[in-house]
């Protein structure tokens, strides 16, 4: 997909959304993308650096869950 393509369909999405927490996290997120050169790693809490490297460690060693298989657990 073309450059022109995701921001073209990224704009049809935010056109639709109507949840405004939603649309405040996108504002955040792209605020802090193209109004800093800081990696988002750097402002993490060491908590939540060990969490994503395990889940990353999960992945790779294949412990993981289908879709169906968390819907089935929890009644989805």
């Amino acid at each position: 997909m073309s450059t022109l393509q995701l921001k073209s369909e990224l704009h049809i999405l935010i056109d639709h959304l109507q949840d405004n927490d939603v649309l405040n996290a996108v504002k955040t997120l792209l605020t802090k993308s193209v109004n800093t050169d800081t990696d988002f790693w750097d402002e993490l809490s060491e908590i939540d650096k060990a969490e994503i490297k395990d889940g990353i460690e999960d992945l790779e060693s294949g412990r993981t869950y289908t879709y169906q298989e968390i819907f089935t657990k929890y009644g989805l």
